[in-house]
């Protein structure tokens, strides 16, 4: 089982650091992003009592209130995260993420706790969203979605939609493709 885990989160992390184009050491010491993702990684697939596990937890925490990021270990983020700013990112731990997943900062992914979208967002592969942008509820967002800056969206949205606004609506089908770059299949 250790060894799973051990190979699980260096398959997971080389999805994510190819994502940021470059060397693992440049991109680690420059980037709080894959910093972020680096003890993200730790903490999600190693237990508090491995000590990589308690060594992710640890600076996950330190990383958390660095740079503002509110993303518990718990939620599922597939393989390729990448964090272009940092600043005020919430996500849900109960949200789940697909693959060659770009977040900006002061995104929020969040639970709507009444009404008939009571629950948190299913996000698809390769979702670029913008800066300041609010996903909520039970909803679907397909793959190839972008989901532009200063968007709020609380609706399903279709494979290869652009949403813009607040409240968001579909502007074309044009999709991320462009923004989300650096992906893997």
């Amino acid at each position: 089982m250790a060894l799973f885990m051990k190979n699980r989160f260096i398959q997971v992390l080389k999805h994510d650091l190819f994502r940021y184009n470059s060397s693992f050491l440049k991109v680690f010491l420059t980037k709080p992003g894959f910093r972020f993702s680096f003890y993200f990684r730790a903490a999600q697939n190693f237990s508090g009592i491995n000590p990589i596990g308690l060594f992710g937890r640890v600076f996950l925490k330190i990383c958390k209130v660095k740079y503002g990021f509110q993303i518990p270990h718990k939620v599922k983020i597939g393989k390729g995260l990448f964090i272009g700013h940092f600043g005020n990112i919430v996500i849900n731990q109960r949200a789940s993420i697909g693959d060659n997943f770009n977040i900006a900062q002061g995104v929020t992914i969040g639970y709507i706790s009444r009404g008939k979208k009571k629950g948190y967002p299913v996000i698809g592969n390769n979702v670029w969203v913008g800066a300041n942008a609010v996903v909520v509820g039970n909803i679907k967002v397909g793959d190839n979605v972008l989901i532009a800056p200063l968007s709020f969206v609380n609706f399903d949205v279709p494979d290869n939609a652009v949403v813009s606004g607040n409240p968001a609506k579909i502007i074309n089908y044009k999709g991320s493709f462009g923004y989300v770059n650096n992906t893997f299949n």
